[in-house]
């Protein structure tokens, strides 16, 4: 499964579940928003700049995605850098308003390879949440399900 349908897949189930998309991106598409690390100046240009798959807010909770077609360990340390660095805070609060008030949960979307997703459990103490989609394009938390409750 490629990353474009797992992204698609994560939106649809997130709108169903009443979660607002705030951004998406698309491998390639140049869709998304980039975000920057805090005071950036514009002579960097990108440098150093994110643009996630997913972002989506319901009340106040934001869930940050990175989705792939595997496993991808790079990923898990950016995902891992984001919560603990907070570079991008100043990013961040232009596209969701006050962060005083949000909780953001960054996370992993994958395809549904059981050999994928035990590669991704063992790294789950760098990420919030991990979800997988199936073939049939079925949504299945397989880490963090208390993030959508």
């Amino acid at each position: 499964m490629r990353e474009e349908k797992v992204t698609i897949s994560i939106l649809k189930w997130l709108e169903k579940n009443d979660w607002k998309i705030i951004s998406y991106d698309f491998p390639q598409s140049g869709t998304g928003i980039l975000l920057h690390k805090n005071s950036f100046s514009r002579d960097q240009k990108n440098k150093g700049g994110i643009i996630p798959d997913v972002i989506a807010k319901k009340s106040n909770v934001v869930v940050y995605f990175e989705n792939k077609d595997r496993y991808y360990q790079d990923d898990f340390t950016k995902i891992e850098d984001l919560k603990v660095k907070n570079e991008y805070t100043e990013s961040l609060t232009k596209l969701l308003g006050s962060l005083s008030r949000l909780t953001i949960y960054y996370g992993i979307g994958i395809p549904a390879l059981p050999s994928e997703i035990k590669k991704c459990l063992s790294s789950s103490n760098k990420i919030d949440f991990l979800i997988s989609v199936r073939d049939n394009y079925s949504i299945e938390i397989n880490y963090g399900a208390e993030i959508f409750n």
